[in-house]
């Protein structure tokens, strides 16, 4: 009976698609790019995917598979089902060690791909497949294959692909470059130099799109340029959303045109749209289903107004915390883009102030910039800068653990106390290590209580300090011990949660000051985790 039912909504899913031909259709392209994120993407100049964005439609919500990394997205890509189905869970799969079996497999244990299908119900297709990065030539099966060739540098890659599309018409052609995520992992993810990995590849692009117009075909070619996760600092494999979400884009006959897709997108979706697209029929063990919102006659969606693609506008100033006014540049990387802002977190509109010049960010605001061009915007692009005043300076002698990095020394005068949740990113964490904070105010200033943040979760191996050190300095270099705190000392030090810790003083006139916190050390004898390192979480300084 489960068996039925499965069956039934399959020709269901499916059916919606059958009266989609696309005779118009005989060749697909599909272009991956490794590591480019959606925000990524829009802060990338792209003119050749730009004018491909407006020539066809745009998902900028898409998104991969956990984990974030290569070789469980593309195995999703190229497979239109889940690591759950397939298999593939991380970048050490291989058939000799592929961790799980997949759901369904052929003889020599490959899951169905895109090219198991062609071979299957187009067994006199010509494909190909041209590729930077080895490992896609482990996840699939080499015999369904016509032409497979791995060449170290995208220049290389393209080369080798547009000879062969200009020569052979390709049935299907799958074309991967590496060299955005090379660069996000060498010189950071969000660099200068990251970006203008990106619009080299979208320079490849071009070169692969001038080939297939040699070759007589580009009429009856749909592209599709995929990517498979974003990133961030120097990797990824996260939970964050410029992880996550990757841009997706199709462009060719039977596709709509200028529409920027509003519904729920992943990547698993991939295999299934070229499956449709070239009438082959679906796998019943692939979870993916076709980008209904993306085709031309889907008369459910005609009725609907599709806004045109924009990038959102990029700022010179990121999320965080100052010690200082700060000059935010806004820009575009499309021309003749028109940008209106707020600073009070309200979505711009025609009617907000129109960006003509740097803005100073004297205070805490929300900037949120909306990019305009014809009758189309951009997704707004909001920054959240928390500007603190009375205060120069303020360092760590020593990091906190990178598990737990709170918003880094200024975090700990921005004003946000920390919630119950120690993952919440308002508190820092030290595992057995002490805390040593300077602040430097700038000026000499009249001090008469000190009140910090601490909390206390023994369950989590969290406890309050041993003991509070408080000393001044006139000038940064000699230091005078002031007073001290031990929590026993202290009004509701017994709560468990976020436990404040304030110390009075005679009035104090310094400059600097220097606060030494001292970690317990191990937790204590009775606890589960007697003699394990202990957890010390601060989140906030209050001078007074």
């Amino acid at each position: 009976m489960k068996q039925f039912l499965f069956l039934a909504l399959l020709l269901v899913t499916t059916g919606a698609y059958a009266g989609h031909k696309f005779p118009e259709v005989r060749h697909v392209v599909l272009i991956g790019i490794d590591g480019v994120s959606a925000e990524a993407f829009q802060y990338s100049p792209t003119p050749v995917m730009d004018k491909m964005a407006r020539a066809g439609s745009l998902s900028l919500k898409t998104r991969g598979v956990m984990p974030t990394v290569s070789a469980p997205n593309w195995a999703t890509i190229l497979s239109g089902a889940g690591p759950e189905q397939h298999g593939v869970t991380s970048n050490n799969w291989s058939l000799k060690k592929p961790g799980f079996e997949a759901t369904v497999h052929d003889e020599k244990g490959y899951f169905t791909s895109i090219f198991t299908l062609i071979r299957q119900q187009r067994p006199l297709a010509n494909t190909a497949m041209f590729y930077d990065w080895d490992w896609l030539g482990t996840y699939v099966n080499q015999d369904l294959i016509d032409t497979m060739s791995y060449l170290p540098g995208f220049r290389a890659v393209t080369d080798a692909a547009s000879s062969y599309i200009a020569r052979q018409k390709p049935y299907f052609t799958f074309v991967y470059y590496g060299h955005p995520d090379e660069i996000g992992h060498e010189k950071g993810f969000n660099t200068s130099e990251y970006y203008q990995a990106i619009t080299e590849i979208d320079g490849e692009i071009g070169r692969l799109i001038d080939s297939v117009k040699y070759a007589g075909i580009y009429d009856n070619t749909v592209f599709i340029i995929v990517s498979d996760h974003g990133g961030k600092g120097h990797g990824h494999g996260g939970e964050s959303m410029i992880e996550l979400e990757v841009p997706w884009m199709i462009s060719g006959p039977g596709i709509r045109q200028n529409a920027v897709l509003q519904e729920p997108n992943d990547l698993s979706n991939t295999a299934p749209v070229i499956a449709i697209l070239l009438g082959l029929q679906l796998p019943v063990e692939w979870t993916g289903r076709p980008v209904a919102e993306a085709f031309l006659r889907n008369k459910q969606y005609n009725k609907k107004n599709f806004a045109g693609y924009v990038s959102k506008p990029m700022c010179s100033v990121n999320n965080g915390i100052y010690l200082e006014p700060q000059t935010a540049a806004l820009s575009s990387t499309m021309e003749n883009a028109e940008i209106r802002y707020t600073l009070d977190g309200t979505i711009p509109d025609r009617k907000s102030r129109k960006y003509i010049e740097p803005v100073i960010l004297a205070s805490s605001v929300t900037l949120t910039s909306v990019a305009f061009s014809e009758n189309s915007r951009s997704e707004p692009a909001v920054i959240k800068v928390n500007v603190v005043k009375g205060i120069r300076d303020i360092n760590l002698a020593e990091a906190p653990s990178s598990k737990y990095p709170g918003q880094g020394a200024p975090g700990l005068v921005d004003g946000v106390r920390g919630p119950d949740d120690y993952f919440d990113g308002a508190w820092m964490g030290f595992e057995e290590k002490n805390i040593d904070a300077t602040i430097d105010f700038g000026k000499k200033r009249d001090i008469t209580s000190i009140g910090i943040e601490f909390l206390q979760q023994p369950k989590s191996w969290i406890f309050l300090p041993e003991v509070i050190e408080y000393y001044i300095s006139p000038d940064g270099v000699n230091w005078e011990l002031t007073g001290d705190l031990k929590p026993a000392d202290a009004d509701g030090s017994l709560q468990s949660g976020p436990v404040t810790l304030k110390r009075n003083f005679d009035l104090i006139i310094t400059r600097y000051l220097r606060i030494k916190v001292k970690n317990i050390g191990d937790c204590p004898e009775g606890h589960p985790g007697a003699g394990q390192k202990a957890w010390l979480f601060i989140s906030e300084v209050t001078v007074e």
